[in-house]
């Protein structure tokens, strides 16, 4: 109870830089309404179990900071969060907004950026990169790096995917990049790698492998040990390099 003023502090103060707190209770919707309310908290809160044996922990409250790629980068108290803690996570983040006041020139890659369209951002601030004015062109600079780390961003989280064989998860990462960097090369390339993994028999496997799994997974507990090892085995066997097959593998040695 007496941390949620400090996150409610932080969360104002770094939201817009890329720093999201989302708070995780097994409570009902009623009593997390009412906390939410009787303590004016601004950030989200969603209903979720078993938190403590996903990332670890020693009991409530407990925190934990992950990285763009969903690494746990931090856990600990809530309490044990400072702002100089935070502002060296997010310095090489991109702000989600651009609140710095630029040259009115500016205005249009500004509110593009701000609206998450991240192509038009980039084609307006080229017009000025190359000003004559320093002002100008210190502030194109400024806003070009925060598309530059916006796009890195992006790039960080579709290797993950690339790197963990997870095919739908880096079409739509792809596909959503494609979108925001709307006419811009880079929005093309994406858009071009969507369009060919999604064309792939891996890619087909992957959706088969977790359709199976999905339609698999709520049998189990009611199904006979050994009748269960083999279902997961097969879909283990039948898709080894896909993500669910992986998962399917795991389960298995459960039974």
């Amino acid at each position: 109870m007496k941390g949620v003023p400090h996150l409610i502090e932080l969360n104002n103060k770094f939201r817009e830089r890329g720093f999201e707190i989302v708070a995780v209770s097994d409570e009902d919707a009623g009593t997390i309404e009412k906390f939410v309310k009787d303590k004016g908290i601004n950030y989200g809160i969603i209903k979720a179990s078993n938190v403590l044996k996903t990332y670890g922990g020693t009991g409530y409250p407990s925190a934990w900071v992950l990285d763009v790629e969903g690494k746990v980068i931090w856990k600990g108290h809530p309490a044990g969060l400072t702002d100089a803690m935070v502002e060296d996570w997010v310095k090489d983040l991109a702000p989600v907004k651009v609140t710095k006041e630029v040259h009115k020139v500016l205005k249009n890659a500004v509110e593009a950026y701000n609206k998450g369209e991240f192509g038009k951002a980039e084609s307006e601030v080229d017009k000025y990169l190359s000003s004559d004015d320093p002002v100008v062109k210190a502030d194109a600079e400024f806003v070009d790096g925060v598309i530059e780390k916006r796009r890195a961003v992006g790039e960080a989280k579709a290797a993950k995917a690339r790197d963990l064989g997870d095919l739908p998860k880096l079409a739509k990462l792809l596909e959503a990049e494609a979108k925001a960097f709307d006419g811009s090369e880079h929005g093309k390339k994406c858009g071009e790698e969507a369009k060919s993994i999604k064309a792939s028999k891996e890619f087909k496997d992957c959706v088969k492998a977790q359709s199976e799994l999905d339609k698999l997974k709520p049998k189990i507990n009611d199904m006979k040990a050994e009748k269960a090892k083999k279902a997961l085995e097969k879909i283990a066997r039948d898709f080894p390099n896909t993500p669910a097959g992986k998962e399917a593998a795991e389960l298995a040695k459960d039974f």
